[in-house]
């Protein structure tokens, strides 16, 4: 089928595109973003993404996909058309479909035949109902015809591709049969249930898994805090509840709370609905109250564990809000800089992929090529990203490398007692503490 991808040049846009150029189908990328589909079309990725690279040349390789600005010829060349353009946070916690909304009047300038309009962007409940609307009163060819359905996507950052090729269900939401035929004979060859509901529906489902996982982050941060307290170890905690089938083990491993471009938003936007639709969201807020409380605890943390020391330089050991990718957006890392910068730490930092931020950032941090060279000199080690490297880190060598050997794990990727017999006093996320005072002493030459 010929298929045309609105904001093709985004994260869910520019997967979404070669997924599908990857299951046979003729794809355009269209964005307005020159820039973008210049650099794509000399195969230049503007997202790190495993396994993306690969597939984008394969697909291009076989004339499955191009890049393109033209959004009108993207129009008027597609029976399908993709809307993947970003819905940030606006103010209160509202989405803002600005950019759907111009995507939309574009469209209905272009429609030449019969379209059917997939909405792919997170959007609030009752959007394609609006969508529709919006389409019927701008068409400027009022002989064409069209439909408009919901079609969530699924993504994780980090594993976006493998997600798209080998989704575990795919939700359409679809007002006329005609519609859903479509999207089945779209997504014919994938082997995976076709679930086909009504668009408010499947609006709703993409809200409520995210909200879901978000709260069992929250939830399992607030069991691993009380860990600590009462000196219970979450590690033992977390085995045996993995194992009761009702809960299982994904979403569970305490940290720093989510981030990312999805989880914090959606559940803002959630709630502004449910709040509009007078609906009590006092647990959703919760949740979020939670994932705010996590970056105050690891700060508290910091400042107790240097509270006597004038000098005070700390390392911080990954900037993505997750490992394999470069996405630094609600990154719980970036939220801890900013309170370090607020009590004047020196601050040096070390991302395997990462290699800038935000300009108000960069003058604040130092960057360092590896993660040794963000330890030497360092008062105090904090693990924000679960990059593998920093699993294998040798503890000795990080020992002898630092000022004042202090690790705050907050991904409890390392052993606490390994770090104990490398002589570093050590704080996980609900982790039972092996004090090893001596080290702790006098700050010691480096050389």
């Amino acid at each position: 089928m010929n298929v045309a991808i609105i904001g093709g040049t985004g994260y869910v846009g520019l997967v979404t595109g070669v997924g599908l150029a990857a299951h046979n189908h003729q794809v355009i990328c269209a964005d307005i973003n020159e820039t973008k589909i210049n650099g794509l079309n000399n195969g230049i990725l503007p997202i790190y993404e495993e396994g993306l690279s690969d597939l984008l040349s394969e697909v291009k390789a076989r004339k499955k996909i191009h890049f393109t600005s033209n959004i009108s010829a993207a129009v008027e060349a597609s029976d399908i058309i993709f809307v993947s353009v970003g819905t940030p946070e606006g103010k209160n916690g509202e989405t803002d479909i600005s950019q759907l909304v111009r995507a939309l009047k574009s469209i209905a300038n272009n429609m030449n035949t019969y379209k059917l309009i997939a909405i792919k962007s997170t959007v609030p409940v009752g959007t394609n109902e609006m969508a529709r609307k919006f389409l019927q009163s701008n068409l400027k060819n009022h002989s064409c015809s069209f439909d408009v359905v919901s079609n969530p996507e699924f993504l994780r950052v980090g594993s976006a591709v493998q997600d798209f090729l080998s989704p575990e269900r795919i939700i359409v939401g679809a007002d006329s049969k005609k519609a859903a035929d479509m999207m089945k004979k779209l997504y014919s060859s994938f082997d995976t249930p076709i679930i086909v509901t009504d668009t408010k529906s499947a609006e709703m489902i993409k809200y409520a898994c995210n909200s879901y996982l978000a709260t069992r982050i929250s939830f399992i941060n607030e069991i691993a805090e009380i860990c600590e307290k009462v000196n219970a170890d979450i590690h033992a905690v977390l085995d045996g509840m993995k194992l009761d089938k009702r809960i299982g083990g994904l979403y569970l491993s305490p940290g720093p709370g989510f981030g990312g471009p999805c989880l914090s938003k959606d559940i803002k936007s959630l709630i502004n609905t449910g709040v509009k639709a007078n609906a009590n969201v006092n647990l959703l807020k919760s949740v979020m109250g939670r994932n705010d409380v996590q970056i105050m605890n690891i700060m508290h943390t910091v400042e107790h564990e240097l509270a006597e020391m004038d000098a005070k330089k700390v390392s911080v050991l990954g900037l993505s809000f997750k490992a394999g990718t470069n996405d630094t957006r609600n990154s719980p890392a970036i939220r801890l800089i900013e309170k370090l910068i607020e009590k004047n730490y020196e601050i040096v930092v070390y991302d395997p992929v990462v290699k800038q931020l935000e300009d108000v950032l960069n003058p604040q941090v130092t960057f360092s090529k590896s993660a040794d060279e963000a330890a030497k000199g360092s008062d105090c080690l904090i693990i924000m990203t679960e990059w593998d490297e920093f699993k294998k880190m040798d503890l000795k060598s990080v020992y002898y490398r630092m000022r004042t050997p202090v690790i705050i794990d907050t991904r409890n990727i390392l052993s606490v007692e390994e770090a104990f017999k490398a002589g570093i006093r050590y704080s996980g996320i609900g982790t039972r503490k092996l004090q090893n005072k001596e080290t702790m002493k006098v700050y010691r030459n480096i050389v």
